[in-house]
């Protein structure tokens, strides 16, 4: 069992890629033919029901209001009269929030919430809010490191002041490398929005987002156990991949049929009228990003441009998957975020024994495989009774656990972007190297260079798969097909 610790500021936390049931409505209210309607809110809400809770929305994307179908919020029928904040609350042509501004309205929720008596529950799959949320001094990992006096400045006031910021990432990434070579090193160099960031902090505090880093690391030693043991809950809810796959593309199904078209012809139309004004629209950021948009503008065009039916249905089916691709990346990249980042985290707090894993692969017994576990696991926490340990709850808890175990025991180096000279790619992630290296682009690339080069050519090859405790292979990170 856990060691018994009574929370003196509870807080619950639910987390996992998109489609493994953090949100909805209760599995056993649903009709049979609803069972595979999984959204984001589905065990926050039912935890909310049962301990007097409120929800704090911690989804980027389900921030924007009157959107409901492109960005999967969950209904008011499903919210079961549960409050939940920062769910439809900014207008679609804002910027999306930053780390600090999400974590100050968060903190700031909280706060109220508890001052009515009532449990907090963040739920949500913008990972990095949560992360920064829960992990203080955690704001330059996730890419969002400001000093205090200039957290909440607006981009815009800083690219007035600083023009270099608006010039092309090659120049940015130039000047970063010169003020700031640490934190150049860490970013892949087409990823402006975080080279950008960094020379940002850099220009309007005078400081070097590196050097923050650092402080940020070296007060978090200094202080230890300081501020007491760790108090927050969290729920990891997980789906086996083949079974993701297939509920991620049945809900894209769902959302044509709920009105996705029409909401992206919303924001399409928006578009056109800033274009027409002669309005410069940053598409790389808000809710422009969102799964949806961009992969059915084609459609939307050939629309307005009165193509033959079949061209445009070809548009809109080739669109529909695009739409099913990147939503099943998301899910990839979000784990990943969870292996790297969370995991690593809990274990530098000592906090695993308050990371629950719930297996919501088999949507017919979710009740009895998340909800009620999760319900008798959050009544122990919040009695300061004594609880099971995670890797007891189920096999797929105790072997993801193992897998995350050896992962992170084991000698690693901290990675830095590599340069495939073959290829001529710059890789951010260790993970995205070894698929590089192992792709049919990389073999065919280097068998050409090979045929022409006066000395062998090595191939470097990626390392075996881990293993969980049982010895067979565990899936720990989603396919790498599309």
């Amino acid at each position: 069992m856990a060691s018994l610790r009574h929370p003196g500021e509870p807080l619950v936390a639910v987390i996992g890629t998109t489609g493994t049931g953090k949100s909805d409505v209760s599995y056993n209210r649903l009709p049979s033919n609803c069972i595979q309607n999984l959204t984001k809110s589905q065990l926050a809400v039912d935890l909310a029901v049962r301990f007097n809770g409120e929800v704090i929305n911690a989804d980027a994307m389900q921030m924007y209001r009157g959107l409901p179908v492109i960005t999967n919020q969950i209904s008011t029928q499903e919210q079961r009269g549960v409050p939940h904040h920062l769910l439809a609350q900014i207008d679609p042509l804002e910027p999306t929030w930053t780390n600090g501004l999400f974590v100050r309205e968060a903190q700031r929720l909280i706060k109220e919430i508890r001052g009515r008596g009532k449990l907090p529950i963040v739920v949500g799959g913008t990972l990095y809010y949560v992360h920064a949320l829960l992990f203080e001094g955690s704001l330059i990992d996730s890419n969002e490191t400001e000093p205090g006096e200039i957290r909440f400045r607006s981009q815009e006031e800083n690219q007035i002041q600083f023009p270099i910021l608006d010039e092309p990432t090659h120049v940015i990434l130039q000047k970063l490398r010169e003020v700031d070579p640490a934190m150049a090193e860490r970013w892949h160099p087409d990823d402006r929005r975080k080279i950008k960031r960094s020379l940002e902090i850099y220009l309007t505090s005078g400081r070097r987002a590196s050097d923050i880093y650092a402080e940020q690391q070296e007060a978090k030693q200094v202080a230890g156990d300081a501020k007491g043991p760790w108090d927050t809950l969290v729920f990891l809810t997980y789906s086996e991949t083949d079974t993701l796959r297939e509920r991620l593309s049945k809900r894209v199904n769902r959302m044509v049929q709920s009105g996705l078209i029409d909401e992206v012809r919303i924001l399409h139309s928006h578009l056109r009228e800033k274009a027409e004004r002669g309005e410069v629209v940053d598409l790389t950021r808000g809710i422009w990003q969102s799964i949806g948009f961009k992969q059915m503008e084609a459609f939307l065009d050939g629309e307005l441009d009165a193509d033959p039916p079949e061209t445009l249905m070809k548009k809109k089916n080739a669109g529909l998957e695009e739409i099913n691709i990147a939503t099943r990346q998301y899910a990839r990249y979000q784990f990943r975020w969870i292996r790297h980042k969370t995991l690593k985290a809990f274990k530098e707090h000592a906090a695993m024994d308050l990371l629950y894993l719930l297996d919501s692969t088999n949507a017919s017994e979710f009740s009895a495989n998340v909800l009620q576990p999760a319900a008798d696991i959050c009544r122990r926490y919040l009695a300061g009774e004594e609880r099971p340990q995670p890797v007891e709850l189920s096999d797929t808890a105790r072997e993801i656990f193992a897998t995350f175990e050896n992962q992170n025991t084991s000698s690693q180096t901290a990675f830095k972007v590599k340069n495939c000279e073959i290829c001529n790619m710059s890789l951010p992630t260790e993970d995205s190297w070894i698929k590089h290296i192992n792709g049919k682009k990389h073999r065919r690339a280097t068998g050409r260079k090979k045929k022409l080069a006066l000395v062998p050519v090595e191939i470097e090859t990626p390392p075996e798969e881990k293993t969980g405790s049982t010895g067979r292979e565990v899936d720990v990170s989603l396919s790498s097909e599309p």
